[in-house]
């Protein structure tokens, strides 16, 4: 399978811009920075929306950044989302089209939040920090004129790890669960040996094994494949979880841990979707600028949420 063109040419040409460097090789800060300015490379030329609120969420760890989107004048429901890059990189900025991109194909509004990242705030910093957000949408949807009956969570790659694991943690702590969660290109459980990992994970399509090995060390420690199901939510009870849709880029290390979430959800009974993209490597959604692959992939989460979300 090749990867497709646009996605070819869009990567060439950000490589061109920023050139690719070992973040194991620098001071986490730095190594940060640097990769936040390659991100923010795919994110000009954004949708324009009819409102966009700069949002401050009180935590146990101090306020939380956080930005609201709001695709429709009037009352909407809403998504919480959690950014993807590793639980090390990546914050509402370097999402910042992405988002707005999923408000307008959704209809819904789109709560993002800068949640702790490691490796100064290990698991589970990044994890409570979106619990805390989830809570904080519930309590103040109203009032922010959202459906609190309507409130969803979605997130790409770390951030999908994330919503899976909150829609964890709130079924176990009998809170209110999301409507549904959209799930982009996760990373489920430390599995570096998977099919997807020897077929995809050697560069060749972006994303190495080698470096989600790193990612996982940063995020959980040495011992990262004895994670907690905190930290791995593929290996967590999954009944009584909300409906989940699913996306995959086929050319992804990432890939069979989609596949095998989907079927632990189908032996749990959860209702899910499952959309594979071929062509598609991991972190495409992040090119609707640039690749109509993406827009479409974006077009297909956003029906799906759309149609949760209708009263």
């Amino acid at each position: 399978m090749k990867l497709d063109s646009e996605i070819v040419a869009a990567r060439s040409r950000q490589a061109e811009a920023f050139p690719p460097f070992d973040f194991a090789a620098l001071p986490p800060e730095q190594a940060r920075r640097r990769g936040n300015q390659t991100g923010l490379f795919l994110v000009d030329g954004k949708p324009d929306l009819p409102g966009i609120e700069e949002v401050s969420i009180p935590s146990a760890a101090g306020a939380l950044r956080a930005r609201l989107y709001r695709p429709v004048h009037g009352r909407s429901g809403a998504i919480l989302y959690l950014h993807g890059g590793g639980w090390f990189h990546c914050n509402i900025d370097v999402h910042d089209r992405l988002m707005r991109s999923l408000a307008q194909a959704s209809g819904l509004a789109v709560l993002g939040i800068d949640y702790r990242l490691a490796p100064e705030h290990p698991y589970p910093a990044g994890l409570d920090d979106s619990i805390a957000a989830w809570r904080w949408l519930n309590q103040h949807a109203a009032g922010l004129g959202l459906d609190p009956e309507l409130l969803l969570v979605a997130g790409d790659s770390a951030g999908a790890n994330l919503a899976l694991a909150l829609c964890v943690a709130e079924r176990d702590a009998s809170r209110a669960l999301p409507h549904g969660a959209a799930l982009f290109y996760g990373c489920y459980a430390p599995l570096l040996s998977t099919d997807s990992h020897l077929r995809c994970g050697d560069g060749t399509y972006g994303l190495t094994t080698e470096r989600m090995r790193w990612y996982w060390t940063q995020y959980v420690g040495a011992d990262f494949e004895n994670a907690p199901p905190g930290a791995a939510p593929l290996r967590a009870e999954l009944r009584g979880l909300p409906p989940i849709y699913l996306n995959l880029a086929e050319l992804d290390p990432l890939a069979d841990d989609t596949r095998l979430l989907a079927a632990g959800l189908a032996a749990a009974n959860v209702p899910y979707a499952l959309h594979a993209w071929p062509g598609a490597s991991h972190g495409f959604l992040q090119l609707t600028r640039d690749v109509a692959l993406a827009r479409r992939a974006m077009d297909a989460a956003g029906a799906w949420l759309r149609k949760r979300a209708s009263p």
